[in-house]
């Protein structure tokens, strides 16, 4: 079952859908946080653990030692755990809401069973009893997993997870409780005061209301096709502090994080349970957003983009991360600072930490401000933006001043901000220029640093949007440092380098120059062996150097062919670029000779022809005519495949040049099959 599952053919039977759905979601539950069954358990805090003994004869004296032995462990390790939850109270992690809550709940019950516990040790005789030994065995393992939920319990954590599983956990606890007083009440002739009903009924009662009753009925509301009330996800927010914007983010992204583990793991009912968390989750924050709007005091509509998507107020200090979005430096810094490396708005892993001044926003918001300042009204009036940032040229001249640095991560901090400053327009993209970074960045090609080499290269690709740039790369002797990253760097590396070559090939004197500087060879390797970007990257890059004459019989000559059959497939997604460059190989001799000795090319052409993209087609029947129409060897095997229906059919309903190369070839089929005729 998905979280859409649609469960409106059980409407009729409205008297049964609660129950349906109830039990349903009392399997989810189970099957997510576990059965009763036993899990292992630790004899120390290291590897050890502890074994049940083989089995013998009941007869047998030593088995029932050994037997002794095993059941007085199993208490005495219970009697650590508990020990050992008991002192977790000076954690800080564990001190926010509702954490402390469920802890203050678990401890009152783990203080009343310590007396159960310890005269189960003194009764020795008690040990023997394995009906007795496997109830605490439940309990000693149950004892276990609550102490390890506490103990990995982190600020960034789910709340709502470990609160399930927390309250899943002392149900476990308390039957487990009950069951053991029962066999002791009926095996001791005398109990001790502390072990009488009256502690047992404590027990039982100790802790605190439930929450996982309230979760359930949110999400058999969202089973049912409907949404939770409003007063349900506000007594949800309260009871699990999900009060704040950040909050439901931090608890959205730490269970897409545990369904990413369940996914893994293959665990099918735990994924679908945790994506009815996470929808629930989601409505909650969505329902902040609506009441944070309406709130809104100004007359004036504040722009989307000036507002925090962690706040959810207008910025006063952006600043963009590594995901490229941009947020209020004091609230992304407070996210940072929890150890969360997931930017809260894409969901993208962030590479780094640095936050880089959104000069361009600041400016836009400032003006916006300014247009308006009479008509706005609250806090808005308080905001710092007539506090500049430092001028930009500054900025920049400190970061390339950087790059000089001989500190490994003083280059790679000062190339991932000049990274994103050039990503971000025109005018940074000009003032890093001229300043001189350029040549410092391609220098730092060579860098044994992997993320200072993927920031330089990554640097040098959005620099060399501007054409004066590009001229300025290639004067600083940046080809050879671009073949080296491409033969040796990472993965993302080798991709913006290609991207890079392909930048700087637009202008037409730079395609002689990186063809003949070795970039071939590597670019061609990446095309085959690369990442899917790559390959996109490096094939882009290969057509735009095969526009010079010379560098066509080098793409040729070192295999290039081979793999861009390999490309042709429909499921590469690469088709018409594979396509566009074996049309403009079919040019030259070694091109055409080439895509003949590959087994398999023209039924793939003629594919193409017949169900390609417009342009797909277009080339693919411009390949076709330069094969044909300079090897007669080639129109047999065209006319074999069948080509002639799908030519006809393009000469009629493609694009110009499409109609104009399919005519050419049906009109050259004729006269061949006429000379073929006529010697025959």
């Amino acid at each position: 079952m998905s979280p859409s599952t649609n469960y409106s053919y059980l409407k009729p039977h409205t008297n049964q859908l609660d129950d349906f759905v109830s039990k349903k979601l009392m399997l989810m539950l189970h099957e997510t946080f576990g059965s009763y069954k036993l899990v292992q358990w630790k004899v120390k805090p290291s590897t050890q653990r502890i074994k049940r003994p083989e089995r013998k004869h009941p007869e047998s004296q030593n088995s029932q030692a050994a037997l002794r032995y095993h059941h007085m462990e199993i208490l005495l390790k219970t009697l650590s755990n508990i020990s050992l939850f008991l002192k977790l109270s000076s954690l800080e992690k564990i001190n926010s809401e509702p954490i402390w809550k469920y802890y203050r709940g678990a401890k009152e019950i783990l203080k009343l069973l310590k007396p159960i516990i310890l005269n189960a040790i003194l009764a020795s005789d008690i040990t023997s009893n394995e009906a007795l030994s496997n109830a605490f065995e439940e309990l000693c393992s149950s004892v276990q997993e609550l102490l390890e939920q506490f103990e990995s319990w982190q600020p960034v954590s789910s709340k709502v997870y470990l609160v399930l599983k927390v309250e899943l956990l002392i149900s476990k606890i308390r039957n487990s409780s009950l069951e053991v007083f029962q066999f002791l009440k009926s095996s001791v002739q005398h109990l001790p005061n502390d072990l009488s009903s009256i502690t047992v009924e404590k027990i039982m009662h100790a802790g605190y209301e439930q929450t996982s009753s309230v979760i359930i009925e949110a999400i058999r509301d969202q089973l049912d096709t409907s949404e939770p009330s409003s007063e349900i996800l506000v007594k949800i927010a309260e009871s699990f502090s999900l009060n704040s914007n950040q909050e439901t983010l931090i608890e959205a992204i730490a269970l897409e994080k545990l369904k990413e583990n369940a996914e893994r793991a293959k665990k099918i009912v735990e994924v679908e349970f945790i994506g009815q968390l996470i929808a629930l989750v989601t409505r909650m924050h969505h329902r902040l957003v609506s009441i944070k709007q309406s709130q809104t005091c100004s007359p004036v509509r504040i722009p989307p983009e000036f507002i925090c998507p962690l706040s959810l107020e207008l910025m006063d200090d952006p600043v963009i991360v590594a995901s490229g979005q941009t947020f209020d430096r004091a609230f992304i810094k407070r996210w940072l600072d929890l150890g969360l490396t997931v930017c809260p708005k894409s969901r993208q892993i962030l590479d780094h930490t640095i936050c880089i001044p959104n000069y361009t926003m600041k400016a836009l918001i400032a003006k916006w401000y300014e247009s308006n300042n009479e008509k706005l009204l609250g806090p808005i009036k308080s905001m710092g933006l007539d506090q500049p940032y430092p001028p930009l040229e500054t900025e920049v001249k400190k970061l390339v001043d950087a790059l000089k640095s001989t500190s490994i991560d003083a280059q790679r901090d000062a190339t991932a901000q000049l990274r994103l400053l050039a990503k971000q327009n025109r005018d940074n993209r000009i003032k890093i220029a001229s300043c001189g970074a350029i040549s410092l960045l391609v220098d730092l090609l060579y860098s044994p640093d992997t993320k200072t080499q993927e920031n330089a290269v990554t640097s040098l690709l959005n620099l060399s949007n501007i054409d004066n740039n590009k001229i300025d790369i290639i004067n600083a002797n940046a080809i050879e440092p671009l073949i080296h990253v491409l033969e040796t760097g990472s993965p993302v590396a080798k991709e913006n380098t290609a991207a890079t070559l392909f930048s700087l090939s637009v202008i037409e004197e730079n395609r002689v120059k990186i063809g003949r500087s070795g970039a071939i060879r590597p670019l061609v390797d990446l095309l085959g062996k690369g990442t899917p970007r790559g390959k996109k990257d490096s094939a882009t890059t290969l057509y735009n150097l095969s526009r010079c004459h010379e560098n066509k019989v080098r793409i040729v000559q070192v295999g290039a062919v081979r793999y861009l059959v390999d490309l042709m497939q429909p499921s590469t997604g690469m088709v018409d670029k594979a396509v566009i460059l074996l049309a403009k190989l079919a040019t030259i001799f070694e091109g055409r000779s080439a895509i003949g000795e590959e087994g398999g090319i023209i039924p793939m052409l003629i594919e193409v022809v017949e169900l390609g993209s417009a342009r797909g087609k277009e080339n693919a029947a411009a390949a076709l005519l330069l094969l044909c129409t300079c090897r007669n060897r080639y129109c047999n095997l065209v006319l074999r495949e069948g080509a002639i229906p799908p030519l006809l059919a393009l000469s009629q309903s493609g694009t110009p040049r499409a109609k104009e190369k399919a005519q050419a070839l049906v009109s050259y089929f004729r006269k061949y099959q006429h000379r073929s005729a006529g010697r025959g």
